[in-house]
């Protein structure tokens, strides 16, 4: 699976590591020579934005943020903007912990996901869920719901220093046809993987 695209729009629940993904993401493209800016997008967290500032800082990353309460969609509007003004390469947006449940937080996604299309109509967008490896049949299921209610182009497997190591990988790649991009582990920003099946197999047969 070729790990492309040059903006990316995180989803997940809360506690999924979505944040921390997006920190990694950031520095991974950052050492590969891009010009990152990060999105928090995540204005019902207050403690998420500064997460996110606080790794900005220290990988040395762009970051746009608004304040408590505002509308995401107008948080990204304004980083699309910021975008193209300037001239960075890749644009990563973290949204706020949302279950497939909440129909308003559904639709707010999916406004972010217009206000992308509207501004950056020629960059390829992608649409990257978190999963908590430690869950288990729980992060099928997460994943299943979450590919009903919105388009979902790779899957993140998180926090694969845990005990669990997330065999229910194989149930989401061949039963949703959604590929695994990452594999994060620890909270160290140089922490994540490029997803690579048959290194995945033989680590899972001597765990």
């Amino acid at each position: 699976q070729s790990v492309d695209g040059s903006v990316f729009v995180l989803v997940g629940i809360n506690g999924s590591g979505k944040t921390t993904f997006a920190s990694k993401l950031a520095y991974h493209h950052a050492m590969h020579g891009k010009k990152v800016l990060l999105v928090a997008a995540d204005t019902f967290r207050a403690a998420a934005t500064e997460q996110l500032a606080h790794w900005a800082k220290k990988t040395g990353v762009a970051i746009e943020r608004g304040i408590e309460g505002q509308d995401p969609a107008s948080i990204v509007f304004k980083g699309c903007e910021r975008f193209i003004a300037e001239h960075y390469d890749i644009l990563i947006i973290d949204t706020a912990g949302r279950l497939h449940t909440k129909s308003h937080l559904m639709d707010e996604l999916a406004k972010i996901k217009r206000v992308i299309t509207k501004k950056l109509p020629h960059e390829s967008v992608r649409t990257l869920l978190t999963i908590d490896s430690m869950l288990g049949q729980n992060s099928f299921e997460q994943a299943k719901l979450f590919k009903e209610c919105t388009n979902v182009d790779g899957i993140i497997l998180t926090k694969m220093d845990g005990t669990g190591k997330g065999g229910i990988v194989f149930a989401i790649a061949d039963e949703l046809a959604i590929p695994i991009w990452y594999l994060t582990f620890g909270e160290q920003e140089n922490q994540l993987k490029t997803f690579d099946k048959n290194e995945y197999v033989v680590n899972l047969l001597h765990a």
